[in-house]
């Protein structure tokens, strides 16, 4: 038997000098894909300022990811072909003309989807708007594809058009739009779910122990569910049951969020990764874009899961931007707190009419309960994180936080930009000094080849606050910003470290990779095969003889009805003693 292709390393290492540039990405796993840049998705690119600062009030680029990306990408691509998780299809089937779904919101879709699916299918549905009241459910054990028409080419989320597949969520309540069970292998996306409806909420969650692609999904409208518990489904959820999985969510777009403050009523993360249970797979979340959620905008924290967070935008979401766990990797990300400029629901709850009203929110937060892999830590690198401005105060508690529960991490050539009165920029608090029990040596924090900046970085407090974690260090880092010193770093020691406005001999070793500005890229399709031309015979006699079925159950419901209601009327005029 053929020894088992060994895992992609993921150490997350500071050298650049092997990673893959996006031609050898394509080739290097036999893929291809048609890749154009994508214009003002998130606003203009931001140019990379040789400075290593930022402007005020910038704006932020498009969703993408560097070379380092791409050789994560490539890697774990690399292994799933070695161990056969490729996706094989036997059915092509349109959605309208084999299924029946009505393509234009008048009658559910999910029953229709729900019983026909099957192992090896791929459902494709041409532009359209959808009616769907209640989830679709897929629970094949083999391959299956739910996408809308020209997914293999799309290069970012259809926006809801006549061009466009758009699934309209009627259901009165929370629930998974899609909810995909114990697949091998698939496709998901290239389509827009409508929440805009009151008290209504479609997320999509695919589980899976093998090799998923979901893209190019654009939910519009906000969580309006006020249903009790703590356990709402998120936007997207991917779980990666078994060690052999890979779960890809990229270019999945949320911006309208949840009810600020109902967190633990009924408020939704953005993404949502739990599973601590067995072995647990890889997830890489690319290039997502997740605003003004009433949870974290990531929640990848409680999960033994792989997470790897590479690009896109996570902006004035509750409790934390990104929250992860030690085995994460988190590359050329912009996380950003600016609550003046907040655009989702408003809330009055806490007297805030003005802001969403949040308890409490963080830029990144790291922790874990599990061993970490990588011996160098949570790799931190390329990132982008910005405080800008908050209502109150005491709201934010650092813009990296690393929890009493996390262990090492590394940040490299990132820039922290802190406008935010009150707040420490890295906060790394004691080991084992909460409720739960510290994660594994080793415990040092790192921060190299960065800058931090803002008109409130050392301003009361300290820029670096690192507490019970010795070896830690501060190295060939700026902080620029007015009267910075040596005394603005406490608890970690210091190397190369440049203070002032200037800081000509240390910051950013690349400013050009900070961030995901630039143009959204697209993760080359993996390898995707049919075995049939399209759809069967087999599927086809499957069809006719449902509707043979439906056709006798309703015809004869039909009669029933005619035979009760002829009985009810004879029975009625022999009471009213009519003739």
């Amino acid at each position: 038997m053929a020894s088992k292709p060994p895992e992609p390393a993921d150490t997350g290492r500071e050298d650049d000098s092997s990673d893959l540039s996006r031609r050898q990405f394509l080739a290097g796993i036999g893929g291809a894909a048609a890749v154009a840049p994508v214009a003002g998705e998130l606003g203009q690119s931001r140019p990379p300022d040789p400075s290593g600062g930022s402007q005020r009030g910038a704006t932020y680029g498009e969703a993408q990811i560097g070379p380092g990306g791409y050789r994560i990408l490539a890697e774990h691509e690399r292994a799933q072909q070695q161990r056969g998780n490729e996706i094989t299809y036997s059915n092509r089937v349109n959605a309208v003309e084999d299924l029946g779904c009505d393509p234009n919101g008048n009658e559910p879709i999910q029953d229709k989807i729900s019983s026909a699916a099957e192992d090896g299918m791929k459902i494709v549905f041409p532009p359209g708007t959808y009616l769907a009241t209640d989830g679709v459910n897929i629970g094949v054990s083999g391959t299956f594809g739910f996408v809308g028409e020209g997914f293999q080419s799309a290069t970012k989320p259809p926006k809801p058009d006549k061009e466009s597949v758009v699934f309209k969520i009627q259901a009165g309540g929370a629930l998974n739009f899609l909810n995909v069970d114990g697949l091998q292998g698939g496709e998901f996306g290239n389509f827009v779910i409508d929440q805009r409806d009151p008290l209504t909420h479609g997320g999509v969650q695919v589980r899976s122990k093998g090799n998923v692609r979901v893209r190019d999904i654009r939910t519009v409208g906000a969580q309006t569910t006020r249903d009790p518990g703590d356990d709402q489904p998120g936007f997207f959820t991917p779980r990666a049951p078994g060690a052999d999985s890979l779960i890809v969510y990229e270019r999945c777009i949320a911006r309208g969020g949840g009810i600020p403050g109902s967190k633990n009523i009924y408020g939704s993360p953005g993404i949502s990764v739990f599973g601590r249970e067995g072995p647990r797979g890889t997830i890489i979340l690319k290039d997502c874009v997740i605003e003004n959620m009433a949870d974290n905008g990531i929640y990848g924290a409680r999960t033994s899961a792989n997470v790897r967070v590479l690009g896109g935008l996570y902006r004035n979401n509750d409790v934390s931007q990104v929250r992860v766990n030690g085995d994460a990797i988190v590359r050329g990300v912009d996380i950003v707190i600016d609550e003046k400029n907040y655009t989702g629901i408003m809330s009055k709850s806490n007297a805030l009419e003005g802001g969403p009203g949040w308890p409490a929110t963080n830029g990144l937060k790291i922790e874990t309960k599990q061993k970490i892999s990588a011996s160098t830590g949570t790799p931190v690198k390329n990132c982008n994180i910005v405080g800008e401005s908050v209502v109150s105060e005491s709201s934010v508690g650092a813009l990296v936080n690393i929890w009493d529960t996390g262990g090492a991490v590394t940040i490299t050539n990132s820039r922290i930009t802190n406008n935010i009165a009150g707040t420490t920029s890295i906060v790394a608090q004691n080991p084992g000094s909460g409720k739960y029990a510290a994660a594994p040596k080793p415990w040092t924090t790192t921060v190299k080849n960065s800058v931090i900046q803002g008109n409130q970085a050392g301003n009361d407090n300290p820029a670096v606050r690192v507490t019970g974690r010795p070896r830690s260090i501060v190295k060939n880092t700026c902080l620029k910003y007015l009267n910075a010193s040596s005394g603005d770093i406490e608890g970690a020691g210091t190397s190369g470290v440049s203070y002032g406005q200037q800081c000509k001999s240390a910051g950013l070793s690349n400013p050009g990779k900070v961030g995901s500005g630039g143009n959204i890229s697209s993760l080359p399709p993996p390898n995707v095969s049919y075995t049939g031309g399209g759809v069967s015979q087999e599927y086809k006699n499957k069809v006719r003889e449902k509707s043979r079925q439906r056709v006798l159950s309703v015809g004869g419901a039909v009669i029933g009805f005619f035979v009760f209601m002829a009985a009810a009327i004879a029975g009625l005029v022999s009471m009213l003693g009519g003739d």
